[in-house]
């Protein structure tokens, strides 16, 4: 299996994109630019080089204009997938002081809203709503209880300073929003496997009360699902960290999923 990696041993390819990211921000908002912070797998030191993607929460001492926004979208873009996928949010710094779920995002950039903002470059009367104004994001306060946990700065105050305690409560509620309707098959198909593994790693911060990686999520599954389906999670951590091409019966894939919600929700 590849090697999985924290941010001290990463490639010296992928650590010179991360910095051109924060480079990104640095040169956009200057004294605007509270802080640029590191979490994701890197942070769990269980990066794939092979498939994972570089997560970043940024802070800003204020809103961001529209222009400024795409302008940062437009160089993101210039560095995404090169060699990795790169994910950015940011957030206020008020905000960041006292967090409460759904919170507050200022922008965004994926790769699922990349089509969007080529889109809007074309054509200034393309909507994307990511960037046209601010909305609220659960997902951040993940991105903050690993930060809080785990996270590395890039640039700007130390995480202490800028962000408050998200409770055990506020994050799960968070993360279990929505979630008689999750999707394994949600996003692009290559998240397929990493969707698997994400609904495990619920269940287990409920019974750990800690973040765990996918890998030591995928672990945690396989010991803690029905027997009869401990091969799905066995053969989503092979799609995932060793690129094997697994066929997964539909079937047994539901049957996993119902389990997995009805003991998050038990």
């Amino acid at each position: 299996m590849q090697k999985l990696l924290g941010y001290d041993d990463l490639p010296a390819e992928i650590k010179i994109q991360i910095t051109h990211v924060v480079g990104i921000w640095k040169t956009h908002l200057k004294e605007e630019l509270i802080g640029v912070y590191l979490h994701g797998s890197i942070a769990l030191n269980a990066f794939n080089p092979n498939s994972g993607d570089v997560d970043i929460l940024v802070v800003v001492k204020d809103s961001i204009d529209v222009s400024e926004k795409l302008a940062i979208a437009k160089d993101i873009i210039a560095l995404d997938g090169a060699p990795r996928p790169v994910e950015v949010s940011a957030i206020k710094l008020n905000d960041a002081k006292a967090w409460k779920t759904p919170g507050n995002c200022v922008f965004h950039y994926s790769d699922f809203w990349r089509e969007k903002y080529l889109a809007r470059f074309r054509d200034p009367d393309v909507e994307v709503f990511v960037a046209d104004q601010e909305f609220p994001d659960a997902d951040v306060t993940s991105y903050i209880k690993l930060i809080k946990q785990s996270g590395i700065v890039l640039y700007g105050q130390n995480i202490q300073a800028v962000f408050a305690d998200v409770s055990d409560e506020d994050f799960w509620s968070a993360i279990c929003s929505d979630i008689d309707e999750y999707d394994f098959h949600a996003y692009d198909p290559r998240y397929f496997a990493s969707n698997i593994l994400i609904l495990g790693r619920i269940l287990s911060f409920k019974r750990e009360k800690r973040i765990l990686s996918k890998y030591d999520g995928g672990l945690w599954m396989i010991q803690n699902v029905p027997k009869q389906l401990q091969y799905l999670p066995e053969a989503a951590m092979k799609i995932w960290f060793e690129n094997e091409d697994c066929h997964l019966p539909e079937d047994d894939l539901e049957k996993l999923r119902e389990y997995l919600i009805e003991e998050i929700k038990a």
